[in-house]
Parts: C-alpha cells; structure tokens; sequence
C-alpha cells in the first residue's frame, strides 16, 4: 500500500512540475498585479515556454469582456519589458449573444505584437488593398490595416 501511495505522490510531483505557472499579470491599465517581469525574462532565457493571454475591454469598465490566449513563439526583450509578435489569423469576431466566435468569409488576416506594458499593437493584413476599384471600400480596408493601440490586461504563463 505504502508503495503505491509513494508512486501516487511521485506522479502527481512530476505532473505538477509539468503545470504552467503564472509569471506576471498586468492589470488594464499596465500595472503589475502579480509576479514580476524579471522573473519572466529569466524563464525565457533559460528556455521556458511562454504562454500569453490577454483580455480585451470593450465596455471600458476595466472587466475582462473576451480573452485570448497564444503561444509566445517569436519573444523580444527591450528595456526590461518582453513582447511578442502573434503570427496572423484569419479574422474572427465575437458574438456574445450566443455565445460563439465567427470566423469571417475573408481573406483579411489578424497580427499584433503584446508586450508586458500591457499595450497591444494590432493590424489587419489585406492582400491588394490597393487594387480594390471601389474607394470607399479602399479607404475602409486601408484604415483596418492601419496600426492600432489598445491597453490590455496580460497573463503570462511559462512551463
């Protein structure tokens, strides 16, 4: 009995050690509200896995209305602060009333980077914006894949 106890509890050591930690949260306006970014900058150096989510506001009510999340493949640090570029997706949008996300009929294409200041820096990707004869459509799509800001609050998680 005693041995299968042990083997239970070396188990569940071993999937813990597996279990991604939380390493920092940002609040939405950018303020640390758990962990730290030091700590996060020596898991990504030493070849620890990240993982960011972040929650989008769009009542400004500082209440999380949708959240995502993303593997950390291409991670840069600058100035004490990490940030990742989100390889592009086909556009999607929420519709809470069902609740489901909608993937669009497009070929418009989503990319961002997000940092730990808790800014993310978004932009549709439209292949031959500028081909479209309509210029009222031109002008829409060329406003989309303009750069946009918006303040985020962030989970970063490593393994």
């Amino acid at each position: 009995m005693t041995r299968y106890v042990l083997a239970f509890l070396l188990i569940s050591f071993c999937a813990s050690m597996q279990a991604q930690k939380i390493v920092l949260k940002t609040d939405f306006d950018g303020n640390i509200t758990e962990g730290s970014i030091e700590q996060l900058i020596q898991k990504i150096q030493v070849g620890h896995d990240v993982r960011v989510g972040w929650h989008l506001d769009f009542d400004e009510d500082k209440q999380s209305d949708l959240e995502h999340w993303v593997d950390a493949d291409f991670i840069s640090i600058l100035n004490g602060h990490v940030f990742t570029q989100i390889s592009p997706i086909y556009a999607q949008i929420p519709n809470p009333e069902i609740p489901q996300i909608e993937i669009l009929e497009s070929t418009k294409r989503w990319t961002a980077v997000i940092g730990t200041n808790g800014l993310l820096l978004s932009r549709y990707l439209i292949n031959d914006v500028y081909n479209v004869e309509d210029k009222n459509i031109q002008k829409y799509l060329v406003d989309a894949a303009t750069i946009k800001e918006r303040r985020v609050a962030t989970v970063w998680v490593v393994k």
